[in-house]
């Protein structure tokens, strides 16, 4: 017991010291562009492309515009930007407006600051929050996109890092929306002004400024319209920040689609009071599509401030205070004797007191102000002091907008309550003046009975704060996870305005048209943006400021505003409405001819926050592509229970399928698959909905993605083959110079037909009008028996781009092949980096056009008559001449040199018969490949980047040029039955027969040793690892395997690559196969 306990002890000590290191890294986590990259967020019928500095919309041509409705190429945000700025000064004592905020388009006046050699002094991403294998930011329905660990949650005593788990807004592997992406930037590289705002690390630059974001889509039909934005900034610097303000930009030409534009008759409005603002096209005409309809942004949440004694978020209406009115804002006398409010603008305390005969002098920052009997006063907005002595900080803030009788004033505040700081009256109304890190539940719907889980928002993890009585950070409906425990300041500016008249790079300019108050809907039925703030707030040092932010579309302003409401109903539930069931993890074990499914029942236990457990059952799905859309389940399991036959309420206008009462279960065999196909399987949970509540069913969704051909956990491929079959071969290239290959594996012996020799050969065809090939299709001939097995087939599929393999007489051909030729980047180049990067075509001039041969080649530069050109006559009026050159052409894969034209546009007086480029700074000479019969093929260019450094090549420089190059005409493979396929084993005695784990070896050991273990047929295998009490430290298997005799090395380390102490482990084998599961245990030592 002594020694369990030490044990433990020692362990938590550890988990301390390991975590507390790690942890503190976070600190050294700077934003830079290398860690830049991007993603799509297509959770419902808005998809968007998504880059991990703040960036939404279109910065590359493959990028989607906020598309609506997803599919259509309709595009209604081009650009979605954040603006973060505040008034410092600098350390030139001058008063500055620095405006932190992201890349953007690289185009006008819609791009991000730039220093002087073209780096961005904007938001930009940290590294650690995605995976950069995969390189896409990170989302819940990609498992594949998850970093190794979250540098964020090292601090987690029990869990450091979060390994394998969704960092979920809620908390960890919480996953409320159906798609919901995370990543962190900071402002670490905006080194425009002289201004460091950490004492504790000058190179820290910009505002300071951390920011987490999280974007949460659901593809339910009131929210299927709606992008929520959720952005948490902090305050990482040691400067108190006193005036800042938010803004965000919304660029498109309403009516562009991906037929063409649509620009330049856009018009605008908001609604102060639903704190949104939105777009809509004048005559509602776009580019092929009409209606346009709106499209617009909503502040759900924004900054609060809680110090100015004022409900600036009007939900404290039914508590105690004063309603401010404009009659407060007249100029009046101060009076000696006549009371007064004085603030400690440290603490923001207020202290009644009688106004003195004597000069009062009141502390603000570095400044003072002076007040005596007499003098005249008045609120001044804007300036964050109480310039008439009522303890209400800028109840007047408000703008003049437009000029002469058609100007108009904006009053932020009148209307709303605030504190009576003479009577008392709104000193004890808890909503105003609330913030979300005062560890007060302020609108006490904090329970005990469900929320008490502890910081990491999931319960039964003994993590702190779990089961203690009382709220804790990180908890439900408290603090940072309650959206209404802010004094939200809501949309306090809006301007319509010329998309070139506000670069995003001038902070003066940006910072002017945030000013609260300031709402200019003026300019219409022209090229406008939209840009809305909210401001100004305050964040001290180590303070966070939360803001929630909905993007949506609707045909029309009738469906829009009830969208929006729909988003302010989502965020008054802190984003707490009827959740998909769980997803399953899905195991698929091939054998022969058949598939066995295996999955577990995690999703049968979920309770739904809103219809409770309403679980129903399972949907298995199978696809011979990653592509599930549009398929129908092959099997379905569902409780024994009321629900059966058709839900009464619809799924997205149609009918849903509960079941026929089966009874659940948790393995599926489908005993149709074929040995040699691909499968991709797919399982989904689903539940009954709630039809009193008027809530339809739901299924959970299929994670994959057909680009990186990655996919989720409720995902599984494999291919059946025979258990005495494996690897692969490669056909016999006995004709043409391709680079692809012709893969072979037999999958059912009892198929093959001995001694048959086999032949494919291909066409080709033009790719498009540069002059490339691709493969266009194959064919297989049994050339013994003098039949074609398959003709003209196609080598890829076409709705996902991806090869196809066919099965035929036992065995499978794979084919491996380049979509087009192309140069080989890693292995061609320049003898001498500092030479012009070139370019390699296909020829083409005028009615000339080349073909791509299939050979690599060598440039070999010398004197001026090391080889000639040839005459070569490129068109009917232009002929070049034969000359003498300083270079010569050699085909590697005929090893020999082959003739060339040369067309010298670059003509410098001696220079003749040089190959240069750019010594009149524009033009570069050519060199056009003959092929064997003089026929044109290729063309060699030189191209120009940083001219200033690079040079052209001369005496003794050499440049390679090896090809991708496709299956075209030329090219036959061959093979015979059973010769080339070595892997056809004769002697299946020599198979194993059971499972069996051995007896590591050496044992004891140090510093590694070796585990083997059998598997007699293909099984899903777990090898894992484990303390003497119990604890995983290892997993050194988790995959599906082949049957065979395995070998694994292990280095003594643990799973985040730490060396485990000396003493007594287990290592335990479990296997699923077809048949039967097997579970075996051994003990192994570690030597010191």
């Amino acid at each position: 017991m002594y020694n369990k306990f030490n044990k433990i002890v020692l362990r938590m000590i550890f988990n301390v010291f390991f975590s507390t290191c790690l942890y503190a890294q976070m600190g050294n986590l700077h934003g830079d562009f290398a860690n830049h990259t991007s993603g799509v967020l297509a959770g419902n019928k808005f998809r968007t492309t998504v880059y991990n500095d703040g960036t939404l919309g279109r910065k590359q041509p493959d990028d989607f515009a906020g598309e609506w409705p997803i599919n259509s190429g309709h595009w209604y945000m081009i650009d979605g930007n954040i603006f973060l700025g505040s008034e410092v000064i600098d350390n030139t004592n001058a008063l500055r407006h620095i405006v932190s905020t992201v890349t953007s388009i690289d185009i006008a006046a819609s791009t991000g600051d730039k220093g002087p050699t073209g780096e961005w002094w904007t938001f930009l991403p940290l590294p650690g929050f995605y995976n950069p294998e995969v390189n896409k930011i990170a989302t819940s329905t990609s498992p594949w996109s998850w970093p190794s660990f979250w540098p964020d949650k090292m601090d987690d005593l029990l869990d450091p890092g979060w390994v394998g788990s969704w960092n979920g807004y809620f908390g960890k592997d919480v996953i409320n929306a159906d798609e919901e992406c995370y990543f962190v930037a900071d402002d670490y590289q905006n080194r425009e002004f002289n201004f460091y705002p950490d004492d504790n690390d000058p190179n820290r630059r910009g505002l300071g400024m951390r920011m987490t974001v999280r974007g949460f889509q659901w593809d339910y039909e009131r929210l299927d319209d709606i992008l929520f934005l959720h952005y948490d900034f902090e305050n990482i610097g040691t400067y108190q920040h006193d005036k800042m303000v938010f803004g965000f930009k919304i660029g498109n030409n309403m009516g562009d689609s991906n037929l063409g534009g649509d620009g330049g008759d856009d018009m605008g409005g908001f609604d102060q009071t639903m704190n949104v603002a939105y777009q809509f096209d004048f005559d509602d005409i776009g580019a092929g599509f009409t209606p346009v309809g709106y499209f617009g942004g909503t502040l759900l949440e924004t900054p609060g401030n809680a110090v100015d004694g004022i409900d600036n978020d009007g939900d404290g209406n039914a508590g105690s205070g004063i309603i401010i009115e404009e009659s407060m804002f007249v100029p009046k006398t101060l009076n000696q004797g006549e009371n007064i409010i004085l603030i400690d603008y440290n603490t923001f305390q207020r202290q009644k007191q009688i106004m003195p005969a004597d000069t009062l002098r009141i502390p603000f920052h570095d400044l003072v102000f002076k007040f005596w009997p007499g003098k005249i006063v008045e609120e001044i907005p804007h300036n964050l002091f109480d310039d008439n002595l009522n303890g209400l900080i800028d109840e007047s803030n408000g703008a003049e907008v437009g000029e002469g009788p058609n100007s108009f004033v904006t009053y932020l505040n009148v209307g709303l309550k605030a504190v009576d700081y003479f009577s008392g009256a709104g000193t004890n109304n808890i909503l105003l003046d609330e913030s979300r890190d005062d560890g007060i539940d302020n609108d006490g719907d904090w329970n005990v009975l469900n929320d008490d889980v502890g910081q990491d928002g999931a319960a039964f993890t003994g993590d702190p704060g779990e089961g203690d009585g009382r709220p804790t950070s990180g908890e439900p409906n408290f603090d940072k996870t309650d959206v209404d425990e802010s004094d939200m300041l809501g949309l306090t500016s809006y301007n319509l305005y010329f998309w070139m008249d506000i670069p995003h790079y001038e902070d003066e300019l940006v910072w002017n048209n945030l000013t609260p108050g300031y709402f200019n809907a003026l300019l219409q039925n022209s090229g406008v943006e939209i840009f809305f703030g909210s401001g100004y707030f305050g964040m001290a040092p180590a303070q966070f400021q939360r803001i929630s932010l909905g993007l949506m579309c609707a045909i029309s302003l009738e469906q829009f505003l009830p969208t929006v409401q729909s988003a302010h109903t989502v965020y008054s539930r802190n984003y707490v409405m009827e959740k998909r069931p769980f997803i399953p993890t899905l195991k698929a074990i091939a054998a022969d001819n058949k598939v066995r499914l295996l999955w577990d029942d995690r999703a049968e236990y979920e309770i739904d926050p809103i219809t409770g457990m309403d679980f129903e059952g399972y949907r298995i799905y199978r696809s011979s592509t990653l592509n599930f859309d549009n398929l129908t389940p092959i099997a379905q399991f569902d409780l024994v229970n009321d629900f059966s036959g058709y839900s009464s309420l619809p799924v997205n206008g149609k009918p849903f399928y509960l079941g026929d009462n089966t009874g659940i279960v948790h393995e599926y065999i489908d005993n149709t698959a074929v040995n040699g196909h691909d499968y991709y399987y797919a399982i989904t949970a689903y539940d009954h909905g709630a039809p009193e509540m008027d809530i339809p069913p739901s299924e959970c969704r299929i994670s994959f993605d057909v680009e990186t051909g990655t996919y989720g956990t409720n995902v599984a491929f494999c291919m059946p083959r025979d258990p005495y079959t494996s690897g692969t071969s490669q056909a016999r290239h006995i004709a043409g110079h391709a680079t692809g290959q012709v893969h072979l594996s037999v999958v059912d012996r009892e198929k093959i037909k001995e001694n048959h020799d086999y032949e494919v050969t291909f066409e080709d065809t033009l790719l498009d009008n540069t002059g490339n090939w691709r493969t266009r299709n194959f064919s297989l001939k049994d050339k013994t028996a003098g039949t074609m097995l398959f003709t003209t087939m196609p080598l890829l599929d076409g709705n996902t781009n991806t090869p196809i393999p066919y099965v035929i007489d036992g065995f499978r051909i794979d084919f491996d092949n380049p979509p087009c030729f192309m140069v080989k980047e890693t292995e061609s180049g320049w003898n001498d980096p500092a030479i012009y990067n070139f370019e390699f075509k296909v020829y083409r001039y005028s009615r000339t056009m080349g073909y791509p041969e299939a050979a690599d080649y060598q440039i070999e530069f010398g004197e001026v008559g090391i080889a000639n050109s040839v005459e070569l006559a490129i068109s009917t009026t232009r002929t070049l001449p034969s000359m003498p050159v300083n270079f010569r052409v050699k085909n590697l894969t005929t090893n020999t040199y082959i003739h060339f034209g040369f067309y010298e546009r670059d003509v410098l007086a001696g220079t003749e018969g040089q190959f240069t480029a750019f010594t009149d700074r524009t033009r570069a000479d050519e060199i056009i490949f003959l092929d064997a019969n003089n026929v044109v093929t290729w063309q060699f260019i030189l191209v120009q980047t940083d001219a200033e450094t690079r040079r052209n090549p001369g005496l003794g420089d050499m440049v390679k040029i090896f090809l991708d190059k496709p299956f075209t005409s030329a090219d036959v493979f061959n093979m015979t039955m059973p010769d080339d396929f070595v892997q056809v084993e004769q002697q299946t005695s020599q198979r194993p027969v059971t499972f069996q784990l051995s007896q590591n070896y050496p044992n004891p050991f140090n510093p590694s040793t070796t585990i083997s273990y059998t598997l007699p047929r293909p099984a899903y295998v777990k090898l894992e690892i484990y303390n003497a009490i119990g604890q995983k430290v290892r997993t050194l298997v988790n995959d599906a395997q082949q049957a065979a005799v395995h070998k694994i090395n292990w280095d003594t380390t643990n799973d985040y690559g730490i060396k485990l102490a000396a003493g007594l482990y287990i290592y335990q084998l479990r296997a699923e196969s077809d048949t039967e599961s097997f579970v075996e245990t051994k003990k192994m030592i570690i030597l010191k």
